[in-house]
């Protein structure tokens, strides 16, 4: 047989692909500045009660701000927002009409009902990362006394007495009467604390998110969240349909997260009112310095350089509490040892850009 006899084949078409994994519109990026957030980030920052000096507000600064605080409005914002949960209300400040100001956040609450306030605190819209099961928690914050009891009992893992405690006071209160007291808080919060940790340009929140958008442009989605949320590797699971990050002032360098149904939500540090460090600048390495000070921490960095482990794990290994080991986990992140993949909740070494102390310190002495 010629080779001009041989029947050529024939043309076979790329393959098509449809996934239908991530219903409706692909993944979308907004990048906005909301006071909102900053007004629930602040009540989280102020209630801080270990590592202050990792706050770039300092502990002087947060202490001195809780002495100008009316006693009874700290009060209540421990009985009503205890161990960090006022970041739980940043998927109702994400359903707040724009521009999302302090006030449309009030109108909304008073808007929304009671026990989709109370499914808010109780963390039901963060899909995957419930101490208990979502149907559980739906149930406690209807009022079930079977499944209240049940969540408390799965809480205890993540925190100690005395905030179990607190936590447990809040989802006992009446929906209607938590929604009111909460709203009449963060009034009070509005007026006397916020102004005291605003920073002093009042546009900078919005300058800030305008200059981030322009990453929107340029990378993907995962990419943004990790060039603006230090320490973060996040891959979106065909669960999340959009990606909102909030600039913060209060809580930096800390990130915040949470998920509003299908929607993930960061709060990142504003960086735009900083000037490149210089040489001479101790900030960076007081920083470093006070993340490697800990026994606990150090144990954490030398099991991780044997590989990825897990929160539970970690914790198993190192004989404390979930919440004290995520803590120290979340030091070593935002001093930049340590990565977080999130979705899966593993943390890593950081393979690139990991600080070196002794560098810094060559830098900072001039030798």
């Amino acid at each position: 047989m010629t080779i001009e006899n041989v029947r050529q084949p024939r043309n076979i078409p790329a393959p098509r692909v449809v996934d239908v994994s991530r219903p409706g519109r692909p993944l979308t990026v907004e990048i906005d500045a909301a006071e909102a957030a900053e007004l629930i980030l602040t009540v989280a920052t102020v209630l801080v009660d270990e590592d202050l000096d990792t706050y770039e507000l300092e502990a002087a600064r947060i202490e001195a701000i809780r002495a100008a605080t009316p006693p009874e409005l700290l009060d209540r914002a421990a009985e009503l927002l205890p161990e960090k949960t006022a970041a739980l209300l940043l998927g109702l400040v994400y359903t707040t009409p724009k521009p999302r100001t302090v006030s449309a956040f009030l109108e909304h609450l008073a808007a929304t009902d009671a026990v989709d306030i109370r499914l808010n605190l109780l963390g039901y819209y963060v899909r995957g990362h419930n101490v208990t099961e979502p149907e559980t928690i739906k149930r406690a914050a209807e009022g079930d006394p079977e499944a209240i009891a049940e969540l408390l009992e799965a809480t205890k893992e993540y925190v100690d007495a005395k905030k179990c405690a607190a936590i447990e006071k809040a989802v006992l209160m009446d929906p209607a009467e938590g929604k009111r007291a909460l709203i009449e808080f963060l009034r009070g919060w509005n007026e006397h604390v916020l102004p005291q940790i605003a920073p002093a340009d009042p546009s900078l929140a919005e300058r800030d998110a305008e200059a981030k958008r322009e990453l929107v442009k340029s990378v993907p989605p995962e990419q943004v969240v990790e060039r603006l949320a230090p320490g973060i590797q996040w891959v979106p699971g065909p669960e999340i349909d959009r990606v909102v990050l909030f600039p913060a002032y209060a809580p930096r360098p800390w990130v915040y997260m949470s998920e509003y149904k299908r929607v993930k939500i960061f709060c990142y540090p504003i960086t735009l009112d900083r000037d490149r460090t210089a040489p001479d600048d101790p900030a960076e390495l007081v920083r470093i310095y006070k993340a490697l000070g800990d026994e606990k921490r150090l144990k954490l960095l030398k099991l991780l350089q044997a590989g990825p482990i897990s929160l539970t794990e970690a914790a198993q290994e190192v004989g404390l509490a979930k919440s004290t080991t995520h803590h120290h986990l979340a030091i070593l992140r935002q001093a930049g040892f340590v990565l977080i993949r999130e979705g899966d909740d593993t943390y890593n070494l950081r393979p690139d850009l990991r600080p070196e102390p002794g560098a810094l310190l060559q830098q900072y002495l001039g030798t």
